[in-house]
């Protein structure tokens, strides 16, 4: 499976929409919709610089639902959204809304899991998802509890650190990864797939095709893009020419 991520509004909220819908065209099996957010602490500065150009064309979680119903996908799509901007908004607006216009529900990478069991539930009970991330440096015990939280899927960040480095994914890169961090990817992944049959996706660091190639020989059921596809957002050729290049055998 393929998971793209995009930021809402940027360069412009025309170009989210085109963006989209060419996910919609290429098969994607996942889109995660990001939510503009003035702290991105996850993101490096390709995600960042897009996160604050959106923000200073007045985007917000109104215009974004508008521009998801404007667009007509009905592709699976969840919200990556940092917490605060969904608590300012309110969650049970953020259901409602979620609800009306068809998005699936949200991924919330800066919630622990500690913190999560109610909202997990509240999104349980309205039919929506909540997806939550796991790290490679996650102890067993905490990685049973996002696995048992996390729906429909567990996103497994690959690597300590943010999103958009040139290091990202060294454990996925063959002859350049150490064996240290290829040995701590492997061990989670299968403490992840110890627990049942939830898929786990792979993020942070995806950027072409050989690299999603990657993630599946990992052992990976999703591998999912951001860094680069936002970038690529701000020319919608190339970005729907990539997209067609990794949608493949995935």
């Amino acid at each position: 499976m393929l998971g793209i991520y995009i930021t809402a509004g940027y360069p412009n909220a025309d170009a989210t929409i085109q963006a989209l819908r060419i996910l919609e065209k290429a098969g994607v099996d996942l889109i995660e919709l990001g939510v503009p957010f003035s702290d991105p602490l996850a993101d490096g500065p390709v995600i960042q610089k897009a996160a604050f150009e959106s923000l200073k064309q007045g985007m917000n979680l109104d215009k974004i639902f508008d521009l998801f119903k404007s667009s007509g996908v009905k592709t699976k799509t969840v919200l990556f959204s940092y917490y605060n901007p969904l608590f300012a908004y309110g969650f049970d607006k953020v259901i409602a809304k979620c609800k009306e216009v068809g998005i699936q529900g949200a991924l919330i990478p800066d919630l622990p899991v500690d913190e999560a069991e109610e909202l997990a539930a509240q999104f349980k009970a309205a039919g929506l998802d909540l997806v939550l991330l796991a790290a490679i440096t996650s102890t067993e015990e905490r990685l049973k509890r996002i696995y048992d939280l996390s729906n429909p899927f567990v996103y497994l960040v690959s690597r300590v650190g943010v999103t958009g480095s040139d290091s990202d994914l060294s454990s996925l890169r063959g002859a350049e990864a150490t064996k240290q961090s290829s040995r701590q990817l492997e061990d989670v992944m299968k403490k992840l797939k110890s627990f049942g049959n939830k898929p786990i996706a792979i993020g942070f660091g995806i950027d072409s095709k050989e690299k999603v190639d990657a993630t599946f020989k990992q052992g990976a059921d999703m591998a999912i893009i951001g860094t680069k596809t936002v970038k690529l957002s701000e020319n919608l050729k190339e970005f729907e020419s990539f997209i067609s290049s990794l949608k493949t055998k995935v």
